[in-house]
């Protein structure tokens, strides 16, 4: 992201409540009557978790043995599925919130994201002659990928048919499918991405498995996702907006995300928080609920003035204490 992005910029207040609203509500409506079963960490497979809060009628546990915050007892897979296809957020994230945000995200997010992502590549040595996208939506990664590195074969995975007709539309060779059902693309992929999807499926597992799958031995995955031990997650815990059932059900640690993607088959994995937003969030919450920081004298006095809130939040990011982490992993080539 750009130094100068802010909460309101990518996430503006009006359009966020109306969009926590409608999550609340679906959360009643599709699931008040599903049948739930406990699941071990999604992270680390483990079981010794403990419950934390409730939300939209959804529980959370984290896990004590690397730390992943998940929703547990969770609904199956067939429910989430129909939520995604039918549910009234769903429809207002595509429909309202993203085209209102576009193009302040393509500026803000989405070039900053492909030029990160084009240094990391040509720092690791990653030569991408072919990339998959996962979860592509609009097409926007895709689309700045594209403008800055022109020869790249570019694949779109989407399964939403509206936004799947919007890839097609920028002239992207499109797969309308979940990645766990996706079929002729098996190893052909140098890089492998996935941008804020994690935090919304079932199964993580079977969703890494998927996308190491796509890549050739050899090749790479880049995901990023929101990490619980992040500076906003940590402070605002049930009170973040971005903790949103049905939507957010994962939230894994930096060692969540290193111990999935080994679980999955990656070498080489390396986490990253590039995020530049936990003060500003933290800020926004306050400013609205001064009880946030109550008793945080010392946080208050850091985040109050401009200088110290920047460089503390270069700190979080340096540290691996921002909320948004990128995590690498690379397919083992064949022996």
């Amino acid at each position: 992201m750009n130094p100068e992005v802010k909460e309101q910029d990518i996430r503006p207040e009006v359009l966020l409540q109306r969009y926590l609203e409608l999550s609340a509500e679906d959360a009643r409506e599709c699931f008040g009557a599903e049948p739930r079963s406990a699941v071990a960490c999604v992270a680390c497979g483990g079981s010794n978790g403990s419950c934390q809060f409730d939300k939209n009628g959804f529980a959370y546990v984290r896990c004590a043995d690397c730390g992943t915050l998940f929703q547990n007892p969770r609904p199956p897979l067939a429910a989430f599925e129909t939520f995604y296809r039918n549910s009234k957020s769903s429809r207002y994230w595509s429909d309202v919130f993203m085209p209102a945000v576009a193009e302040i995200r393509r500026e803000k997010m989405f070039r900053p994201r492909v030029r990160r992502l084009a240094t990391l590549c040509r720092e690791r040595g990653i030569h991408v002659e072919r990339l998959v996208d996962v979860g592509a939506g609009y097409g926007i990664f895709l689309d700045e990928w594209r403008a800055h590195c022109p020869a790249t074969d570019l694949l779109a995975v989407e399964p939403s048919a509206s936004l799947a007709s919007v890839c097609r539309s920028k002239g992207l060779a499109v797969v309308e499918e979940i990645v766990e059902h996706v079929v002729g693309h098996d190893g052909s992929a140098d890089l492998v991405t996935c941008f804020e999807v994690l935090e919304h499926v079932h199964t993580p597992l079977n969703f890494v498995r998927a996308l190491a799958r796509l890549a050739r031995p050899g090749g790479y995955v880049c995901i990023s996702a929101l990490c619980i031990d992040g500076f906003d997650l940590q402070m605002l815990w049930d009170k973040s907006t971005q903790i949103s059932p049905p939507h957010h059900i994962n939230f894994l640690s930096v060692c969540g995300f290193e111990t999935l993607f080994a679980r999955a088959g990656l070498e080489e994995v390396t986490v990253a928080t590039p995020g530049q937003l936990d003060v500003d969030i933290v800020r926004n919450a306050a400013a609205r609920n001064p009880g946030v920081l109550a008793g945080h004298r010392f946080l208050q006095a850091v985040l109050e003035a401009d200088g110290t809130a920047a460089r503390f939040q270069e700190f979080l990011s340096a540290s691996r204490l921002s909320s948004h982490a990128w995590v690498l992993g690379r397919r083992a080539r064949s022996r």
